[in-house]
């Protein structure tokens, strides 16, 4: 069992290495740099993260877990299928705002993060999916949605989720756009009209 001081010092040198890799890319960063921000030492830091490859797993997997929870207790004050929906791609957005390291890691266009990790970007994007495929469902058992193909609407929406939650530069005027065009695609009464 973690006591409460190894949980602090994990949250200090996750936060340390999350920041440090923000700023200086995973393969600029050392472990020295890391132990130092987080104001611990490198035989702590070992202790606790076997890697900086383990470590960095484990910020993914921390952010990710992060950003589901925020997400799944926000979306339960909400009954309409559709408002779920839109709140789910407005928390994406906000979230990702706010901590862009994730977004960062998950696009890796200059591949600075993906190639020393594994199946933790898989987890990552199945979390996401699990919780769109959850809104999809409840929508299609309420007969707000329509009862087309799931796995292909599934897949359209985590393709679109990617382009304007990842690879945030393409996007210029919020998500209304895109979560507006989700919306019509699935809704069966894409007017919103009775």
């Amino acid at each position: 069992m973690m006591t409460q001081n190894k949980k602090k010092k994990q949250k200090q040198i996750l936060q340390a290495a999350k920041e440090m890799f923000g700023r200086y890319g995973f393969r600029k960063t050392t472990v020295d740099e890391i132990a130092e921000q987080a104001g611990i030492s490198k035989r702590t830091m070992y202790k606790l993260f076997h890697s900086k490859v383990t470590l960095l797993a484990d910020l993914v997997l921390d952010e990710a877990l992060t950003f589901r929870s925020h997400c799944l207790v926000t979306l339960q004050q909400y009954e309409d299928p559709s408002e779920k929906v839109q709140m789910f791609f407005k928390l994406s957005n906000a979230y990702f705002d706010e901590n862009p390291f994730l977004g960062r890691v998950m696009a890796d266009d200059d591949r600075l993060y993906t190639p020393f990790l594994g199946d933790e970007l898989h987890w990552v994007e199945e979390g996401i999916e699990s919780i769109m495929a959850g809104l999809l469902r409840h929508g299609i058992e309420s007969g707000v949605f329509r009862d087309e193909d799931f796995t292909a609407t599934l897949q359209c929406m985590m393709v679109l989720f990617c382009e304007f939650a990842y690879h945030r530069g393409s996007r210029q005027d919020g998500n209304d756009a895109w979560i507006s065009f989700i919306l019509h695609a699935i809704s069966r009464d894409p007017t919103g009209e009775s």
